[in-house]
């Protein structure tokens, strides 16, 4: 019985291997460098994201060590 719902043929490794680095080709292709705005907002974003996270986890971590002694 068939769990997923596809065939039951069995791929060879080469063939997985083949099909994978040809799923990688394609998103290589369709990406592209990002402008230097981009970069910059994307860069701004995510540093705020770690701080802000970052920020989070040491307020719980200075409450657990003042209310758990």
């Amino acid at each position: 019985m068939d769990i997923g719902g596809g065939s039951d043929i069995k791929m060879s490794l080469s063939s997985k291997i083949r099909m994978y680095f040809s799923m990688w080709k394609k998103i290589l292709e369709l990406s592209r460098r990002p402008s230097e705005e981009e970069f910059n907002l994307l860069l701004k974003l995510n540093l705020l994201g770690f701080t802000l996270v970052g920020g989070i986890a040491y307020i719980i971590h200075l409450a657990s060590v003042l209310l758990g002694g």
